[in-house]
């Protein structure tokens, strides 16, 4: 029960900081809002672009440990957010 219940706690360490980003949620989220809005194909391949962009810097800030790169790609989702009007 002991090796369990440290095991728990030692996931939840390494899992924690990156469960805790809300980009890693939402930008899946924005992803599938995308793909059902009622939208042109211009502007669809925009937001698409646009949001590749965002969940790669977001990626790499995380790899990078870079709270600035972070920030970045959630400007990014917050704006994709604003335009699909979630």
């Amino acid at each position: 029960m002991r090796t369990l219940l440290l095991s728990c706690v030692a996931i939840a360490m390494v899992c924690g900081p990156a469960l805790a980003c809300r980009g890693t949620t939402e930008f899946p989220e924005v992803e599938a809002h995308l793909v059902m809005a009622d939208l042109s194909e211009a502007d669809r391949a925009a937001y698409a672009e646009q949001l590749q962009e965002g969940i790669a810097l977001h990626e790499q800030g995380h790899e990078l440990d870079s709270q600035e790169v972070r920030q970045q790609s959630l400007e990014i989702l917050d704006d994709l957010k604003v335009k699909l009007g979630m």
